[in-house]
């Protein structure tokens, strides 16, 4: 579906203005014949510009087709004016002219073995000189051959557009006479032509290792680095609210955090707490906020991460453990499933120090049993 908006692209209405405005001038010119010396030279004048003008507008639409833009550039005054705007505009055009001037001074030579090889060579030519944005990679073998084993089986059906884009153009030289309606049915089928390369291009963008300006890996990245940003400020805001004894409002903001993100995210978001945690040792308030995170994963159904944060716990207080007795059992109960026996009983000791004379519920009991000698 993306590859079809690509080829839509010259019929968007940026395009499509630029193609009747130059297709008019180049019908007016075309039409006074060169009966006068000036009106000749004016007509070569015009001519060019169109030229310039169609060359410009053509590299820019399949460098935006690359590189994710689906919205047509709008053909500037500067494209009409600037010969020199993108030195990639005039390497196939000149290239064009070469062989045209070759096969003119020895014409016995057959024109379609050239054809067939600029047919076959062009999308590797102008795929280079757009994935690596120098014109010189237009004529360097290794950057074409890159480019050909980046697209792979994309090659062989780009190479049969393109003969069809051809063969079209021939046809309608020959069906329709100089004037309008000719010249824009061969500009449009030119914009095509490149529109179908650029959008191949960005398809097969992780083979050809070329980085889009606008892609959904870059969508995804950009928004990644603002979570991480938010995520920054989180672990600021809760460095402060430790230090100045808010710990209730520091495990609120942590417990909103989690709360809102997916579950492939949590395990990242917990590291990087526990990671930054590692600087607040020295605060007295930080085991607090361990005991608090613990029912908050709990809750999220993310027994893992709690125990991983009860370890930490245990690493800076030998006397760490959850507070209710609920998320001690499913601490406890974790450890002793993925074999950490010592650190279960830990956690079911230091449970049963603070609870002091009271019994554990049964749940609790049994895993005592399982954990602790009879007394």
């Amino acid at each position: 579906m993306d590859l079809l908006k690509v080829l839509a692209m010259p019929f968007q209405a940026a395009s499509l203005l630029f193609v009747a405005a130059s297709s008019l001038l180049l019908g007016l010119v075309t039409s006074m014949g060169n009966r006068l010396y000036m009106t000749a030279i004016l007509s070569l004048f015009v001519i060019w510009l169109m030229l310039v003008w169609l060359t410009n507008f053509a590299v820019r639409l399949i460098d935006d087709a690359a590189n994710g833009v689906r919205e047509t550039s709008v053909a500037s005054a500067e494209m009409l004016a600037n010969p020199y705007l993108d030195s990639r505009c005039w390497v196939h055009p000149l290239l064009a002219v070469a062989l045209g001037t070759l096969h003119y001074l020895y014409p016995h030579w057959p024109v379609w073995p050239t054809l067939l090889i600029a047919t076959l060579l062009f999308p590797a030519s102008i795929g280079a000189c757009v994935t690596t944005g120098r014109a010189r990679d237009a004529l360097n073998p290794g950057q074409m051959l890159r480019v050909i084993q980046g697209l792979g089986a994309w090659y062989g059906l780009l190479v049969l557009f393109l003969g069809l884009c051809a063969t079209s153009a021939v046809l309608l030289v020959r069906l329709l006479q100089p004037g309008v309606r000719l010249y824009a049915s061969e500009q449009l089928l030119v914009l095509i032509a490149y529109a179908g390369i650029g959008g191949v291009l960005y398809e097969r963008r992780f083979e050809l290792g070329f980085e889009p300006r606008i892609s959904p890996e870059r969508a995804a990245q950009r928004l990644e680095n603002q979570r991480v940003a938010r995520l920054q400020g989180l672990l600021d805001a809760v460095y402060n609210d430790l230090r100045i004894r808010e710990t209730k409002r520091a495990i609120a903001s942590v417990r909103q955090w989690l709360a809102a993100l997916q579950p492939a995210l949590l395990a990242g978001d917990v590291q990087a707490i526990l990671a930054a945690g590692r600087q607040w040792e020295k605060l007295p308030e930080y085991p607090r906020l361990l005991q608090g995170l613990v029912p908050v994963l709990l809750e999220l159904k993310q027994p893992a991460l709690a125990y991983a944060v009860a370890e930490a716990g245990l690493v800076i207080n030998a006397g760490f453990g959850a507070i209710e007795e609920s998320d001690t059992t499913a601490l406890v109960g974790y450890a002793l499933a993925t074999g950490r026996r010592r650190a279960a009983t830990q956690l079911l000791d230091n449970h049963l120090r603070r609870g002091g004379a009271r019994e554990p519920g049964p749940q609790l009991a049994a895993l005592r049993a399982r954990l602790l000698p009879p007394v």
